[in-house]
């Protein structure tokens, strides 16, 4: 839980000044998602890490994005393996290492408009996606 007068209006005073006093190894123009995640990886490694926002964090497109992380499985319809691969290993990692307690499975489901032609050929995308990541030790979803 996030001590709340480590946000309080003094401490980000404090927080600020400190800033401008020393030097810093890092400094983050952005708190949006890739830039906490960027402040969080220099901080965990020793850095001295500051970061700043205009607004408040996560309030710009971090705050209206989906919430989802997924594996890239829109990326096999444009034929890049390479891209579903990379993205199947980040989901791995975040799923079993990064964030397992902020990141689950989410079960959907696929709409169709035309069955009968649209099937076989989202289902054979599926059943690749599946062996892609099982190869890459994650598990996959259940074809239609």
């Amino acid at each position: 839980m996030v001590d709340p007068v480590a946000l309080s209006p003094r401490a980000r005073t404090q927080a600020l000044a400190a800033m401008g006093r020393g030097e810093l190894d890092v400094l983050v123009v952005g708190g949006g998602v890739v830039g906490c995640g960027a402040a969080l990886d220099a901080a965990t490694r020793g850095l001295s890490v500051g970061l700043v926002e205009a607004r408040d964090w996560a309030s710009g497109t971090s705050s209206r994005s989906s919430k989802l992380i997924h594996g890239g499985l829109r990326y096999l319809e444009m034929l890049d393996f390479r891209l579903v691969a990379e993205a199947l290993r980040e989901r791995g990692l975040l799923l079993r290492y990064l964030a397992p307690h902020l990141v689950r499975p989410v079960p959907f489901l696929y709409p169709l408009q035309h069955r009968v032609t649209e099937r076989p050929y989202v289902g054979s995308g599926v059943l690749l996606y599946d062996a892609m990541a099982r190869a890459s030790g994650t598990s996959g979803g259940l074809p239609l």
